[in-house]
This record gives structure tokens, C-alpha cells and sequence, in this order.
């Protein structure tokens, strides 16, 4: 049966997912999205209601400002829509308090995605943030074992990356891994637990490379020297793992 909570939620998702959108467009100059109403950010004209109801506007405007035609960010509908599949996810994989703590996760991660795929940047408080809000969870659900666990996630997850990084940069002469992913990773690992961090690196790198296959089907040119961020790939690594975690066959994967 599903609870009320759930309702909320899912119901909720699409309206979380267009403040989540609208936050990582403008990171980080906050003042964007904390003072005045939402405005176009080519013409500044202010939006009413009827142009901020997540996705269906922005397929009625036929993804334009109805003010001055300048093309809206796609990111906008993109991320409403998976910001509903992260609290369906959460639903349908998880009970009770987990379901919250699985749905906040999945929505910090987007953000931090968001911003990614926009800067080439992960913010220092979502990446460092969610290493103690992980350390808290792993304890609550899993006790002194699983802080144990997470915290060996923590540091194996940041050194990995960190090492690879600098062997990157020092044989190839320019960097080629961001410390954000490093922290990203260890991130994952405070929520994981340090076994699941060979399958969040085999996520994050398969998704990239579908996105790099997308892009190139699309008629982009992806070469070798093209910047691709990892953060998005990461971060759904992460959500699957915490998601896969919760399974009872699976108390470690």
C-alpha cells in the first residue's frame, strides 16, 4: 500500500525538480533564485504561473521564451522529469524513512549533476556535504558496522580518484580528472558503503560514454580532447547503488 508521504513526494517531484534546475542555472550567484519572481534570463521578463508549471510549460512555449523567443535551457525540463524518476525510484524500491533519505539523496545528486553539466564544476557543498549526512545514514540503518564500512568508503572513494588523477596529469600533462569527483566519490562511498564503489565507477563510466555516443549521434564532434564531466554518471551511479542497497538480498553489493 502506498503511504501518504509517498503521494507527497511524487507529487511534489516535478515542482522540486524545477527549483532544482533553476538553482543549478544560476549557481552560483544565488541571488537569482532567492530575491524577486522568476524572470527570463535573456529579457528579464517576469513569468507568470501559467509559464512555470514544470515541463508542460516549457512544451507549450515550444521550449521559448513567449516574451522574447530566446530558447529556454533544456536542462529545465530534463531535470523536472528526473527528479519525478528519482522519487519514483525511492517509492517503489524503498519504505518508510529510507524513502526519504533515498529521495533527498537522489535530488542533492541531481543538482550537483546539473551544475556539472553546465560548469565543468561540482559544488563543494554537495560533495562535502553528503560525506557526513552518509556517515549519518550508514549508521542509523547499518550501526557500528556500517559506519565502519562507509567511512573505509570515504577514504578508498577519494584516493582512488585523487591517485588516478595525479597519475593522469603526470603522464599526460594536463589534468583530466577534477578533485570534485574524487570528493563526489567519496560521497558515494559514506552512502554505499566501500563495496559498492567499483559499481559506481562502472555506472558513472557507462553512462558517460552513452551520453559521449548521444552527442555524437546528434552530429557533435567528440574527440579524445573533448571535456566530458564524470559527475552526472557518477551521481546516478551513487542513487542505483543506495537504491540497490536497500534490497534485502543485497546488504552490501
Amino acid at each position: 500500500m502506498i503511504a501518504y508521504s509517498d503521494l507527497f513526494l511524487v507529487a511534489g517531484s516535478l515542482f522540486i525538480g524545477s527549483f532544482l534546475t533553476a538553482s543549478s542555472q544560476a549557481w552560483p550567484n544565488w541571488s537569482e533564485i532567492l530575491n524577486g519572481r522568476s524572470r527570463c534570463s535573456e529579457c528579464g521578463h517576469g513569468l507568470t504561473i501559467a509559464e512555470l508549471v514544470p515541463v508542460i510549460s516549457f512544451v507549450r512555449q515550444k521550449g521559448q521564451c513567449r516574451h522574447c523567443k530566446a530558447a529556454i535551457w533544456p536542462g529545465h525540463p530534463i531535470g523536472e522529469i528526473l527528479a519525478l524518476l528519482i522519487a519514483l525510484a525511492a517509492v517503489i524500491t524503498t519504505n518508510g524513512a529510507t524513502t526519504w533519505l533515498a529521495v533527498g539523496l537522489g535530488w542533492v545528486l541531481l543538482f550537483g549533476a546539473l551544475v556539472d553539466a553546465r560548469t565543468h564544476l561540482l559544488p563543494d557543498f554537495v560533495t562535502l556535504g553528503l560525506i557526513p549526512l552518509g556517515l549519518g545514514a550508514s549508521y542509523l540503518t547499518g550501526g557500528g558496522a556500517g559506519l565502519i564500512g562507509a567511512t573505509l568508503g570515504v577514504i578508498i572513494g577519494y584516493a582512488s580518484l585523487a591517485g588516478l588523477a595525479w597519475a593522469y596529469k603526470n603522464f599526460r600533462g594536463r589534468d583530466g580528472i577534477g578533485m570534485g569527483d574524487a570528493k563526489l566519490l567519496a560521497a558515494g562511498g559514506a552512502w554505499c558503503g566501500a563495496y559498492a564503489l567499483p559499481w559506481i565507477v562502472a555506472i558513472g563510466a557507462g553512462g558517460t560514454l552513452v551520453f559521449v555516443a548521444i552527442l555524437a549521434l546528434l552530429g557533435r564532434n567528440v574527440t579524445g580532447q573533448t571535456a566530458m564531466p564524470f559527475g552526472p554518471g557518477l551521481a546516478l551511479g551513487i542513487f542505483i547503488a543506495y537504491l540497490i542497497n536497500q534490497f534485502p538480498f543485497a546488504p552490501g553489493i
